[in-house]
């Protein structure tokens, strides 16, 4: 079983990645697109953000993401290419560190014996499969994604 402080810890070391691969970069540098099938930083970020609205649901047992943003940046949404479309990068941020905010509340509020309850009887998944999903592998995957990214708009003429 893993514990809520390790899911405070992956949180905040994905925070920190994200806030290196960002910082002094502009809407216009999160829209950038790879010469592959991939998508922008803009998009990766805001799905990040719909998955943290998600799983803080999984813990307080209300919250959820928002409809029309997890349209644009959910599982299978079409690629980010427009930046009008998209949310401004500073925004997402913003709400980034909010909902890491809002998560750690939550984790540090809910007792460990939360974690053994089965969230999904039909799959048999608890609450803690479903946070080690969403904390330790998806996070970290799409937080891996950000240095070919960053590194495009260091290319591009960013910082």
């Amino acid at each position: 079983m893993h514990s809520p402080t390790l899911y405070v810890s992956m949180l905040g070391t994905v925070n920190n990645i994200i806030k290196q691969k960002t910082e002094g970069l502009s809407h216009a540098d999160s829209m950038l697109q790879l010469p592959i099938p991939a998508n922008c930083m803009n998009w990766i970020l805001g799905h990040i953000m719909v998955y943290r609205a998600q799983y803080l649901g999984v813990i307080d047992g209300v919250s959820k993401p928002d409809e029309d943003e997890f349209a644009l940046y959910g599982f299978g949404s079409e690629p980010l290419t427009d930046p009008d479309k998209a949310i401004p990068l500073e925004t997402i941020l913003a709400r980034l560190d909010e909902l890491s905010d809002q998560v750690v509340a939550a984790l540090e509020k809910m007792p460990e014996t939360r974690l053994d309850e089965m969230l999904d009887e039909e799959k048999g998944v608890t609450v803690d499969q479903r946070l080690h999903f969403y904390l330790v592998f998806h996070e970290a995957m799409h937080a891996g994604q950000l240095e070919p990214l960053h590194e495009l708009a260091l290319a591009n003429g960013s910082n």
